[in-house]
């Protein structure tokens, strides 16, 4: 009877063990997605930063990289959404109905926090030819966060 509680224990804490390590992996991996999207904004806004001549080209090139990452958190937050409605579906007794609602409820929050954010910087600045440029890269900084955020969910 010992013997098998011990088997049962090593068991428990390698499946366990495993799993802690397959979702270090999952976490590692997704980060290393959004880090690749960063280089490739990066990159992008570079090479249009060449072409600028004046500060508003300069806060268009940004504007084009902030509007990408927030494409890209509005895509992962639509995927999230619809596997959540899906999940309710096939959902388990012990299930809360309530994951889409808090979803939706924390979307629409972090984009109130965001925009609240990105104008309080603008307007700290608003003497300043800076202003747009700060802005923009609030957004963008913003947008990064919060796909970090939804993989979470």
């Amino acid at each position: 009877m010992m013997n098998r509680a011990i088997k049962l224990a090593v068991a428990s804490t390698l499946l366990c063990g495993g799993l802690a390590h397959a979702d270090r992996g999952r976490e590692e991996a997704l980060r290393e997605a959004i880090r690749q999207f960063e280089a490739s904004l990066e990159t992008q806004y570079q090479h249009c930063a060449k072409t600028a001549k004046t500060t508003n080209d300069f806060d268009v090139c940004l504007g084009m990289k902030a509007n990408s990452a927030l494409d890209a958190v509005n895509q992962k937050y639509q995927t999230k959404l619809d596997g959540t409605l899906d999940d309710l579906k096939h959902k388990a007794a012990n299930d809360s109905e309530r994951v889409p609602e808090m979803l939706q409820q924390s979307q629409a929050l972090w984009e109130q926090y965001a925009e609240a954010e990105c104008n309080g910087l603008y307007e700290q600045n608003i003497a300043g030819t800076i202003r747009g440029s700060v802005s923009q890269y609030c957004r963008y900084r913003m947008a990064l966060q919060r796909l970090t955020e939804l993989d979470e969910w």
